[in-house]
């Protein structure tokens, strides 16, 4: 690579390779990066569950929440240590829901992009949740610590139907406003929905459908059992591009480990690790 003259160091896009920027560019623009360790396991799946990650993934999730907690995440896209997402979670419990908050940072010295969801759940009744994320994202370059902002944000809906079926909905940025920069553009519209289905006490299965303009119709879906009262053992796939996942969940009292993996034909191998705290 030809090295620009002195004038042109404080553009980092001259110095950055056009690969490493079409990777920053696709996780954040309007997607609130990459989904916590369990979704990711999961081929993705996040509108039926009501985990440590809920602020960014199906914010009525926070609407069932029963414990407040503190979670960190990194992961590591396409095993490219430069481009490791750095990523802290927390909920903060009451009576009717939950307030939820989500941070997640990525990207290389001198052009960083980052992601901060602010949401909160509702509990309508006793088997019925609604939710409402506000996200904000922003890239940082040497000089200036808020370049090209943007913000949008979610609305979902979570139903209980009985004791093993639940039914959920999402819709991802239907409208938002930016700078006028391209890398601050709000992604497209997305419209998630799925369920899932616990059966023998011991496994459940979910499944998704996602639309948006870009990827069309993605089908996701994953599994996961209980192997015992700590480990969870979970598998998934998802489609456009095809990518196959995993990982287990070790439960503790008050303390939760993840650790994942989604493999694209097209892109390699992804690896997600997360520590929760609950309370």
């Amino acid at each position: 690579m030809i090295i620009p003259s002195a004038g042109w160091y404080k553009r980092p896009g001259i110095l950055i390779p056009v690969f490493f920027l079409s990777l920053l560019h696709g996780p954040v623009k309007g997607q609130g990066l990459w989904p916590g360790a369990a979704s990711a396991a999961l081929g993705g799946c996040g509108v039926c569950l009501q985990g440590y990650w809920c602020a960014s993934q199906n914010q009525a999730g926070l609407g069932f929440t029963e414990a407040s907690s503190l979670s960190l995440q990194h992961s590591l896209p396409y095993l490219l240590e430069e481009l490791g997402i750095s990523s802290l979670s927390a909920q903060f419990s009451s009576p009717a829901g939950a307030l939820g908050i989500a941070f997640s940072t990525m990207g290389l010295k001198g052009f960083r992009q980052s992601s901060f969801w602010l949401s909160y759940g509702l509990r309508l009744h006793d088997r019925l949740s609604a939710g409402l994320g506000i996200h904000f994202w922003y890239v940082s370059v040497p000089d200036r610590f808020l370049e090209a902002p943007g913000i949008s944000f979610a609305l979902g809906l979570l139903l209980q139907i009985n004791e093993q079926w639940m039914i959920g909905a999402r819709v991802l940025h239907p409208a938002g406003w930016h700078s006028g920069k391209e890398l601050s553009k709000p992604g497209q519209g997305t419209i998630e929905t799925g369920f899932s289905c616990t059966f023998f006490g011991i496994a459940r299965i979910l499944a998704e459908l996602h639309y948006s303009p870009v990827n069309q119709l993605q089908l996701r879906s994953g599994m996961e059992w209980n192997l015992n009262p700590t480990a969870l053992l979970r598998i998934g796939f998802c489609d456009r591009p095809a990518t196959f996942t995993g990982g287990v969940g070790l439960q503790f009292s008050r303390w939760i480990a993840d650790i994942s993996f989604q493999f694209g034909i097209a892109n390699g191998l992804s690896p997600f690790t997360s520590l929760t705290h609950a309370w």
